[in-house]
């Protein structure tokens, strides 16, 4: 297994993080239900026994006779273990004499107060007290309640409801994972018909079987798609391109070498053995702007974006070119007054001027002039090469981009690829490039207008 499949295979599973995290929600939920629970019994578990010590001691205080002044003090034992948790007394109020109390209760007051309800802390223990006094017999009754008796019965509901969830987890559980399954199922329909399909196709998958969510996705992967039988076919192009315009020069070498091996005399051989090396420079020429072409062809920006003084680039493609120029007596002008910076790629704008001034210089005739003009012009840059040799027809001009197109009638030889790769270069510079007469209506002008 590759690396990718081992890291796809051991990466987090989106059914397994659904599934946690639902079981974790709907857990939580149960759990805050459940001290919500505790927390809303506790509170009405305490209204319900307040209303019970009130109502006892409204028992106690009419059960008690007219007689229980000459009773001694008397202790109730507790019948019930829960018993000792709640008390009471009777005490006569007048002398402040205890007359009765329960087992579970002190032999001081459960607390101070004469009427109504109270808190307080007994021998380390929490009472929840209620007093009522009868001031025409004298009598004050006092009952109690430990607290924790209505913590244990707000717990005893809380728990009640926490453990139905003990039971019915696992099998919410499967339902979860039954659920999350079956929602996941359009994604893995869409993950078998990539894995499943063979390397060149590249059919955009069907965006309507997915689920909204996923759909994204799927444009995604449709986008990628198209990118990589754009790719293809732009690589078949070049394979088919570059094996057909390779044929002709190498085609042209080998004749001249097969020349040059027969020839019998010397001036014969040499004449061959230059042609040999002239096919070879226009097969390297050919090459080269293949191998440009390549480059760019894939690119959907510039690689790297700074700012760039055109008119350094142009003098350094004028002088470079000058001595080319010089060979067929060509003049060839430089016209760049001042900088003239625009953004863009250093490397990709050496080529572009390198190829008009190239493309200018080869087909004008011996004794022609160039001219190449840098300037700003209102809110853009502009480059200008302008030539008087035999120019371009208007009707051919829009076609002169195009790959291995040549114009017919100029004498001279080339790939057809000069100005593809101009075009090309000036639309990932977001430039404008346009063709126009030369000087006096003679020639032609290229001009390329990059914005500022």
């Amino acid at each position: 297994m590759s690396d990718a499949s081992s890291r796809a295979a051991s990466g987090p599973s989106l059914r397994g993080r659904l599934l946690a995290l639902l079981l974790a929600v709907t857990t939580g939920a149960w759990i805050v239900a459940a001290l919500w629970s505790y927390r809303d019994t506790r509170h009405e578990t305490g209204e319900m026994m307040d209303a019970q010590l009130a109502q006892s001691a409204q028992i106690l205080l009419a059960q008690a006779g007219h007689e229980i002044d000459d009773v001694p003090v008397t202790e109730v034992a507790a019948a019930h273990k829960y018993e000792r948790r709640v008390a009471f007394q009777i005490w006569d109020a007048r002398s402040g004499r205890l007359l009765l109390r329960t087992e579970s209760a002190p032999v001081q007051r459960l607390h101070d107060r004469d009427e109504g309800f109270a808190d307080r802390v007994v021998d380390g223990r929490d009472w929840r007290v209620y007093s009522r006094l009868d001031r025409d017999r004298g009598l004050l009754v006092q009952v109690a309640e430990r607290r924790e008796v209505r913590d244990e019965l707000a717990a005893g509901v809380a728990l009640h409801l926490l453990h139905p969830m003990l039971l019915a987890l696992p099998l919410l559980a499967l339902l979860i994972w039954f659920a999350v399954s079956r929602g996941l199922a359009p994604l893995d329909r869409v993950a078998r018909d990539v894995a499943t399909r063979a390397p060149d196709h590249l059919a955009p998958l069907d965006a309507g079987a997915a689920p909204r969510e996923a759909q994204p996705l799927v444009a995604a992967l449709n986008a990628l798609f198209a990118r990589v039988r754009a790719t293809l076919e732009r690589e078949r192009r070049f394979t088919a391109d570059a094996a057909h315009e390779l044929r002709t020069p190498l085609a042209a070498v080998k004749t001249q070498a097969q020349v040059a091996q027969c020839a019998h005399g010397t001036a014969e051989r040499a004449h061959a053995l230059a042609q040999v090396v002239a096919g070879t420079d226009r097969a390297t020429r050919l090459v080269e702007q293949l191998l440009m072409l390549a480059r760019l062809d894939p690119q959907e920006k510039l690689p790297a974006v700074a700012d760039v003084d055109l008119a350094t680039v142009a003098g350094a493609a004028v002088e470079e070119l000058r001595a080319r120029a010089a060979d067929k007596r060509i003049a060839v002008t430089l016209d760049a007054p001042r900088p003239v910076p625009v953004r863009g790629d250093a490397t990709m704008l050496e080529v572009l001027v390198r190829n008009l001034v190239d493309n200018a210089v080869r087909y004008t005739q011996d004794g022609g002039a160039v001219v190449v003009r840098v300037k700003v012009d209102g809110e853009a840059g502009m480059l200008a090469v302008a030539d008087n040799g035999p120019g371009i027809p208007a009707a051919e001009r829009g076609r002169v981009f195009e790959r291995f197109y040549r114009v017919t009638g100029t004498g001279q030889s080339g790939s057809g690829l000069g100005l593809s790769i101009v075009r090309r270069i000036v639309e990932l510079h977001g430039a404008v490039v346009t063709l126009d007469d030369g000087p006096q209506g003679k020639g032609l002008t290229v001009e390329v207008r990059f914005p500022r």
